[in-house]
């Protein structure tokens, strides 16, 4: 099963975590496409390939194109502004190649993309949310308000106005273009990730209160399965007609779930969610392979906390030669089936041979058989042989080394 994730720009976790995903059943391969060829993304996917811009008049058909050419199962959107266009290629998609496309129906989009109109859908459908103005009728008691633009995700064109001349100053801001609200202060906000399988039934919500935030995403997050925001949440959900993995906006003042805006899309602090135990990359994996979703929601864990930092990877092609022995199993091929069902991990493949072509010894190690004292040996051979990997020796034992690379004690992803 073949993955494709547009928009892939700085989203390294999203493709981690679906790489993880087809890890654990039964291999695959992630792409990465976008149309700036230079996105950190693109060294974090098996492949990448460069795309249209999603509103350019040949999108459509390029997009079809690639799911054909490389047999792409399930295709994740990451921005809001090629929602629309993905979601009207849903069922050619499907009936051409059989491929789900993770988007909602156009007519949920029509609020999901659009704060005013999830404004007025909102009241119409009983859901409460920080008190609506009107920039016609503003007066300093109003003060503190927010304005936000209709269109558009993270913290872009965001003002919180503490001061009535200050207002006075920045007029005027067109009501066509813009909400503003009440400026909703000391109530935490959440983030919740509400995954919804394809026939309307909601598997998993995780509410997590948003401590810190940079540029619109989660940076610093606990979760907090507050039943209140769960019922909620689960409420709008199955009134807005929501489908897949998607991030929720609110408030909690007192015992009032104030909803501000849904992303019909993964958002930057999903990893918290899964972590927690809501594994919303493998269910999406499971489901389009006809699997089961097993999941318990006893099995959350409540207070996890997360804090996201920067981190730097180092490469370089003149260091001296150096042994890197490598674990066999869930390090160069999948592990979660039998040894004669192994696929290859394409990406860290192809790292093992830039290694071996700059001179370094390539050690490949292996458990197969400790316990049961069958030899596996003729097998792994013919595997490696087949994958293509090129290495100096096979052992059953851990050998010195400079480097050990196993998915058990590190971030294989980050390694590759």
């Amino acid at each position: 099963m073949n993955i494709l994730i547009t928009s892939i720009g700085q989203k390294t976790n999203l493709a981690k975590y679906f790489r993880r995903a087809l890890a654990n059943e039964g291999g695959g391969q992630v792409l990465g496409a976008d149309s700036n060829s230079s996105v950190l993304g693109k060294h974090f996917v098996d492949k990448f390939i460069r795309s249209p811009d999603s509103d350019s008049q040949g999108y459509a058909n390029w997009l079809l194109n690639v799911i054909e050419a490389h047999e792409i199962r399930l295709v994740v959107p990451t921005r809001d502004g090629e929602l629309s266009t993905l979601s009207s290629l849903v069922e050619v998609a499907w009936s051409r190649s059989r491929c789900r496309i993770l988007v909602p129906a156009s007519e949920t989009l029509h609020y999901c993309l659009d704060k005013s109109r999830f404004s007025q859908w909102c009241h119409e459908n009983n859901f409460k949310q920080p008190n609506p103005l009107s920039f016609h009728t503003l007066k300093e008691a109003d003060v503190p308000f927010i304005i936000k633009p209709r269109t558009g995700s993270g913290a872009k064109d965001i003002k919180v106005v503490h001061d009535w001349d200050e207002w006075c100053e920045i007029q005027p801001v067109s009501d066509k273009k813009y909400i503003v609200q009440e400026y909703v202060q000391h109530s935490p906000e959440y983030s919740i990730d509400l995954f919804v399988d394809w026939h309307g039934e909601i598997k998993s919500v995780v509410p997590r209160i948003r401590l810190s935030v940079s540029r619109g995403e989660t940076i610093h997050g606990r979760v907090d399965l507050d039943a209140e925001i769960i019922e909620q949440s689960s409420r709008l959900a199955r009134t807005l007609g929501l489908v897949g993995h998607n991030t929720i906006q609110c408030f909690k003042r007192d015992s009032a779930v104030l909803f501000t805006e849904v992303n019909a899309r993964y958002g930057g602090g999903f990893t918290l969610g899964v972590e927690s135990g809501a594994d919303t990359p493998r269910f999406i994996v499971r489901e389009v392979l006809g699997k089961d979703i097993h999941f318990n929601r006893d099995q959350l864990v409540d207070q996890l906390e997360m804090v996201r930092i920067q981190k730097d990877i180092f490469t370089s092609g003149t260091t001296r030669r150096k042994v890197y022995c490598f674990d066999l199993d869930g390090t160069l091929c999948t592990e979660s089936c039998t040894y004669e069902e192994a696929k290859p991990i394409q990406l860290m493949i192809d790292k093992v041979n830039r290694l071996y072509g700059q001179g370094h010894e390539i050690v490949i190690a292996t458990a197969r058989g400790a316990s049961s004292g069958i030899s596996w040996r003729t097998l792994i051979e013919e595997q490696l042989n087949a994958w293509g990997v090129q290495y100096h020796r096979l052992v059953t034992d851990k050998p010195f080394a400079d480097y050990y690379i196993d998915n058990k004690s590190i971030d294989v992803l980050e390694f590759i």
